[in-house]
């Protein structure tokens, strides 16, 4: 990868930078000015008044928070982007695991096929790895295990494992000027310490084969607890440690996050009725058994 990046302070900031340089490119690289961005419903981009419009959840467009930025469309589905392009279409913003949207991983052929037709027509592909980066699905990047090469990627969160940083990376490094974008702490001392050592760890965890093999107990103790409570769980979903179960209704999802953070497990809820794992990558075996026996015994309290 010939790549720019910049170096902000969140997820959401590094995503608002990916929006301006798709801007910008579809302002400058055209004769007709190209701004919109299509993202996808169940979508989570940030929190900030342009990323929170570009997130595909109409609950969050609240009036509260009104009047939005002009240039957002959403889609239920992938396949029905193709139909959506316009001629003032500058991007597609994806997840390519919807974490908020019920960790629900696509196809690799579909984004592979996305990815190609998007390239054709000159309309970039930003992917948010925000969730997904840092080897979050076994991978330094999904992008990695989906064979894409999309024009953006934006990372955040395990980056600098809980030391506030986020990125934007971008092949289109003719883009951005100096001028165009900053920040005032973006790219600082403590913060790019904390992620070189961390991506050092990663690293190291991956090459050595760690990584794989706890993703692989992982995987193995979560169908192992889903084929036990069938009656509660409906399916399992996900990628590396970014997994899922599908509760049969949001009252039982509700009550087991309750009962097993009297259990001393977090657990989170997502879309879809999904019970969420994110368990930390340097994650032992022996925690791992401990927290499924803990969730275990949090079923019992239902």
């Amino acid at each position: 990868y010939d790549v720019a990046m910049f170096f902000a302070n969140s997820g959401a900031e590094a995503n608002e930078g990916a929006i301006k340089i798709a801007r910008k490119y579809g302002e400058t690289k055209f004769n007709n000015k190209k701004y919109k961005v299509i993202t996808l419903e169940h979508s989570f981009h940030g929190r900030t008044i342009t990323t929170v419009k570009a997130t595909g959840q109409s609950a969050m467009h609240t009036d509260n928070f009104s009047p939005y930025p002009d240039g957002f469309s959403y889609n239920a589905q992938l396949n029905d982007i193709y139909n959506s392009i316009d001629e003032q279409t500058v991007a597609v913003m994806l997840e390519l695991v919807q974490g908020e949207g019920g960790v629900q991983p696509f196809p690799k052929e579909d984004i592979q096929k996305l990815a190609s037709f998007l390239k054709e027509k000159e309309i970039l592909l930003i992917i948010d790895e925000v969730q997904t980066g840092a080897y979050r699905t076994g991978e330094f990047l999904a992008s990695n295990l989906y064979d894409i090469k999309p024009d953006i990627i934006t990372m955040a969160k395990g980056v600098g494992s809980g030391v506030p940083i986020g990125v934007v990376i971008t092949t289109h490094k003719d883009i951005f000027e100096p001028g165009d974008h900053g920040s005032t702490f973006g790219g600082n001392y403590l913060s790019t310490t904390s992620a070189l050592e961390a991506c050092t760890i990663l690293d190291e965890l991956k090459n050595d084969g760690t990584l794989d093999e706890t993703i692989l107990y992982f995987e193995t103790q979560l169908k192992k607890f889903y084929e036990s409570n069938t009656n509660v769980f409906t399916d399992v979903v996900g990628l590396g440690l970014m997994r899922g179960l599908r509760v049969k209704d949001a009252q039982t999802l509700s009550s087991i996050i309750t009962k097993a953070f009297e259990q001393g497990v977090l657990v989170l809820k997502a879309g879809k009725n999904t019970l969420r794992f994110l368990p930390p990558l340097t994650i032992s075996k022996e925690e791992i058994a401990e927290g499924f026996k803990r969730l275990g015994k949090a079923l019992e309290m239902l």
